[in-house]
């Protein structure tokens, strides 16, 4: 898998908020919500990836989440078809959301651990933000994480982005368990 880190510096007018306005669903407090998502309610790879990114297991919580499959512009690298996903996670401690540094380290962590998979078929894109708290009237930072596979029919591409999305839970989960052994020790 292919990954790239981006760091946004704040000038984007469109700043994210946690929770987000438009539907401010909390999976973690309500698991059951999740039957409210269009997006969990059609692919399985999301709804999994829902509850278990927002499980008691897990160190973060996802603020949002979509879905996109596209005939792709990119023919000319031999696949015609695209599938697409974005979520965005901020942590469930809410301290770690006030430092920079915790989110440059978790990208770097899921860098190294996605990049593991040699697959040229899908690639991540780690986008680290500013994102406004709204319960704590306070800025801090948000990590977006937009998936694409490609595949030479939107069936293939699909497959491919669920696998792909599936490898994204197993490094967030397992950077879960390390910072939760970090916090304890």
């Amino acid at each position: 898998m292919r990954v790239e880190i981006l760091e946004e510096d704040g000038g984007n007018p469109l700043i994210p908020r946690f929770p987000p306005a438009e539907d401010g669903i909390e999976l973690r407090a309500n698991p059951e919500a999740v039957e409210e998502i269009a997006a969990a309610r059609q692919y399985l790879p999301v709804r999994n990836f829902l509850d278990s990114v927002n499980g008691p297991e897990s160190a973060f919580v996802t603020s949002n989440v979509s879905v996109k499959s596209d005939l792709s512009a990119v023919i000319s690298a031999g696949s015609a078809y695209e599938f697409a996903s974005q979520a965005t996670i901020v942590f469930a401690a809410p301290l770690f959301n006030w430092e920079l540094k915790y989110f440059v380290d978790l990208c770097s962590s899921l860098k190294e651990l996605l990049e593991r998979d040699t697959s040229g078929t899908v690639r991540a894109l780690l986008r680290i933000s500013p994102c406004d708290f709204t319960e704590e009237s306070r800025r801090g930072f948000c990590l977006s994480i937009r998936l694409v596979a490609d595949g030479n029919s939107a069936q293939q591409a699909e497959l491919r982005w669920g696998l792909g999305l599936a490898r994204v839970q197993q490094a967030l989960l397992f950077r879960s368990r390390a910072l939760k052994q970090q916090v304890a020790g």
